[in-house]
Order: C-alpha cells, then sequence, then structure tokens
C-alpha cells in the first residue's frame, strides 16, 4: 500500500505542487454583494479590498489577510461624499483599532457565508455581468476608489480631472482643473491635454466600476453619475 502511495506521488507529479493543492486556502478574492443589506466587498488579488453600500460603491479600503476560518480586514482609508480620502479614524466604534475579523464559509453553490453574532449574511459573487466598454458605455463622473480624484467624461468628447474635491459637470469649465480631450479606440482611452497624451487600458469591469491599466499601476473607479 505505501509502495503504491510512493508510486503515485512520484510519478510525473512535483511533490511540492501537490502539498500545495492540498493545503491551499480558499479562494475568496473577488466581488461580493448581500442584496438583504446592501452590502458590498471586493477582495482583490493584491491583498486589497474595498467596501461599501451599493454594487460596486466603495467608501472604505485598506488591505485584508485570510485563512481557512476567517478574513481579516485592515482599515486604513475612508472616502467621504465629496470624493476626499482621509484615513481611517483608529478610534471608530466600527473596527476595533482598525481591524474587523469576518469567520466565514464558501458554499458549494458559490456563495460566502460571513457570520457575526448579529446573524449571518450570504454574499453572491458579482463582477460577471455582461458589459461594453465603449466610448458612450464610460461617459459619466468617476470617482478614484482610494482617493480623492474625480474623472468626468462628457459625450462630445471632452475629459476634466480633479484632485481634493469633487466637481459636478455645471463646473466643469472652470480654470484650475486638467481639462482637454479623449479618445476610446480598441480598449485605449487616451487622455490629451496641450498636446501631451496619457494612455490607459480602460474595461468596465462591471456597469459602474471602471478599471484603468498602465506602466504606473491599475486603477479602479466608480461612476458616481451619467
Amino acid at each position: 500500500m505505501l509502495v503504491g502511495t510512493v508510486a503515485v506521488v512520484t510519478c510525473g507529479c512535483d511533490i511540492a505542487d501537490l502539498v500545495t493543492d492540498i493545503f491551499k486556502k480558499p479562494v475568496v478574492t473577488g466581488e461580493w454583494y448581500n442584496k438583504d443589506s446592501n452590502t458590498y466587498i471586493a477582495l482583490n488579488d493584491d491583498g486589497n479590498f474595498t467596501m461599501g453600500y451599493g454594487k460596486g460603491n466603495a467608501n472604505t479600503g485598506g488591505t485584508y489577510d485570510y485563512d481557512k476560518k476567517e478574513i481579516i480586514l485592515h482599515l486604513d482609508y475612508t472616502i467621504k461624499a465629496d470624493g476626499t480620502k482621509e484615513d481611517w479614524d483608529q478610534s471608530s466604534l466600527t473596527g476595533g483599532a482598525g481591524k474587523i475579523i469576518m469567520p466565514y464559509e464558501l458554499h458549494g453553490d458559490g456563495t460566502l457565508k460571513i457570520k457575526s453574532e448579529g446573524g449571518n449574511l450570504t454574499y453572491e459573487k458579482i463582477g460577471g455581468e455582461a458589459v461594453t466598454t465603449n466610448q458612450k458605455s464610460l461617459v459619466g463622473t468617476w470617482n478614484y476608489e482610494k482617493g480623492s480624484l474625480q474623472l468626468i467624461l462628457t459625450e462630445d468628447g471632452h475629459y476634466t480631472m480633479t484632485d481634493g474635491h469633487a466637481l459636478s459637470e455645471d463646473e466643469a469649465g472652470h480654470e484650475g482643473h486638467d481639462q482637454g480631450d479623449y479618445t476610446f479606440t480598441d480598449g485605449s482611452l487616451s487622455l490629451s491635454l496641450n498636446g501631451t497624451n496619457r494612455d490607459f487600458q480602460a474595461e468596465l469591469v462591471m456597469k459602474d466600476r471602471l478599471k484603468l491599466e498602465n506602466e504606473s499601476g491599475t486603477f479602479y473607479y466608480v461612476r458616481v453619475s451619467k
């Protein structure tokens, strides 16, 4: 019996890979939504998380780690209604010392159950909606989920980028804001200002959540209005 077991392990199989497969942690990464509480949690592959009320709405974020029993959120910042970012209040009654521990279970139907003394919440994985990324679907006002940047894309091909406070579309013509033209072609969003272009690979990962990516990194924006 022992010989047979050794044969299975040593025949065309890396023992390190086998051990990793047996003991690896469950995959909890992804975007999760509970419709009863209207709460949203995004657990990203890079170890960062965002959460808030409403699908794709992120007003709190930080880093996370997890094992087979618990997801631990380390709260770093919040995003206020005006789009500005501030450090997490360590004295807040929510999250002792900036940390939330969530016992969890992954179910065979693909749902995630978060357990607490107040009751259990079952989250469904989202983000797989069929969405099309084109210039029309990009139009709107977008807030950067990790800071105070706001990006406005208009139907006529103009853009406005602000930092530090929210900006309404009626204010978009004021001086002192980064304003120019934009194009979207074959997945590439190009922001043009005074002959200088900033190019991003742009993708709507959800209807109201935009991923921008270039050599500087990957950035997620949440649509606040169309």
